[in-house]
């Protein structure tokens, strides 16, 4: 297909600088995108494993109105052709992002077999052991003095959420995702380890691929009460998972369910650190007060940072007009922050309600299945946190250059400030 004729937008957003900014900087952009142009044409993304045709670009929708209405319509916006933001091989597409990039009829039978993981009956199963494990955690921060909040609260508690999870070590997570964050991260980031973004792919995908499949065939042999042996047993039609499926959707596990809920938690602390008055107004009453105020953190933190469909046929959006196989990225940041939805956006109001963020997507048959387990893991830990450590001050983050995932990999802490 050519798209000679159709001219390139002047706000940069694909470029690896763009993303290298800090989160405010991002939204200056997109407030005039959706206030000018709310659905645009763009280059396509710096860094991308596959090259790209000069000429090769994305349609960037802007406004919360319309990720909602793209993220409904899930047979004119597909996903099976991948949904990152940048272009993928496929089979890197097909071995590590699972359910994400499925379509119908096959998208709602794998889902329906793996959402035994995430069913209300496992989550009420994980919650005292969580509850356990979070006290341990934060103890372990309120008496260390100054230390990377990073490495005391987040890693480890979405660390125990996993291996609880996947019956995986530690150390094991940890080299996998290490290697994911720099899998997520731009080509510029990726090479600061000496490699490129294309070998780090490939042998996260070989790790963690093998290591599934190892997972998967003890499970069948000895079964265990956790989330891997839900996976190798669940039935639909007679029908289970494949291998290569198990595989796939644990990859996606590891990258969706360890480094999503720990930028989260990252995010959510620095909040309440920058804003005293609204961390004061929440330990006030916490369980009355909780509800709303992870709905906000969720907003505020808005981990995921775009994900793109692909027009399965000619369509028009916004007044644009969209040819069969052109990219639509989808930008969550910049639809949590639309003043068309949101009063006072920029903003962090713990009480605000309606609330009708899309941290978890914009509706539809790919709404995140591992929602209800994020607000889970804030519940628990924001109440532990504030009872032990109410006073925690966090310093400015390092942070991951992304396109995918706003991503902090450390943060100045200390609980008693």
């Amino acid at each position: 297909m050519t798209t000679a004729s159709r001219q390139f937008d002047t706000a940069d957003i694909s470029s690896i600088d763009f993303w290298a900014q800090p989160p405010a900087a991002w939204d200056d952009t997109f407030r005039v995108l959706r206030d000018e142009r709310p659905v645009s044409w763009h280059k396509a993304p710096e860094g991308s494993l596959l090259p790209t045709p000069a000429d090769d670009g994305f349609w960037a929708v802007v406004r919360h109105a319309d990720i909602v209405e793209v993220s409904g319509q899930p047979d004119l916006y597909v996903s099976g052709k991948g949904v990152q933001f940048e272009e993928l091989p496929d089979d890197i597409l097909q071995a590590t992002q699972s359910i994400v990039a499925m379509d119908a009829p096959r998208h709602l039978k794998v889902r329906s077999l793996v959402t035994a993981a995430f069913s209300p009956a496992r989550m009420n199963q994980m919650r005292g052991s969580m509850e356990a494990e979070v006290r341990r955690i934060v103890e372990d921060f309120a008496t260390a003095g100054a230390c990377d909040f990073v490495a005391k609260v987040s890693m480890p508690m979405a660390r125990w959420t996993m291996t609880y999870m996947l019956g995986l070590e530690a150390e094991e997570l940890d080299r996998f995702t290490e290697a994911i964050t720099i899998m997520l991260s731009s080509r510029d980031e990726a090479e600061k380890s000496g490699r490129s973004r294309a070998e780090i792919v490939d042998e996260v995908v070989g790790l963690v691929s093998r290591k599934a499949v190892e997972i998967a065939g003890a499970r069948r042999e000895e079964p265990r009460d956790d989330v891997m042996t839900d996976l190798v047993q669940a039935r639909v039609d007679g029908e289970g998972l494949t291998d290569a499926e198990i595989s796939a959707f644990f990859l996606l596990l590891i990258g969706a369910g360890f480094d999503t809920p720990r930028q989260t938690i990252s995010h959510a602390g620095k909040a309440l650190s920058d804003f005293p008055e609204q961390r004061a107004w929440l330990t006030a009453d916490f369980d009355a007060r909780v509800g709303t105020a992870v709905e906000e953190l969720l907003r505020w933190s808005t981990p995921v940072l775009t994900l793109r469909r692909t027009a399965a046929r000619d369509t028009e959006l916004h007044g644009r007009q969209i040819r069969e196989g052109d990219k639509v990225a989808l930008f969550y940041p910049s639809g949590n922050r639309d003043e068309r939805v949101f009063t006072d956006p920029h903003v962090l109001d713990l009480a605000r309600t309606p609330n009708r963020h899309i941290s978890f997507g914009g509706g539809g048959p790919h709404h995140c299945l591992g929602n209800v387990l994020a607000r889970m893991e804030l519940r628990v830990l924001l109440k532990e946190l504030l009872l032990r450590a109410p006073h925690f001050h966090i310093g400015e983050p390092v942070r991951v250059t992304s396109n995918f995932v706003s991503a902090v990999t450390s943060m100045p802490a200390v609980a008693h400030a």
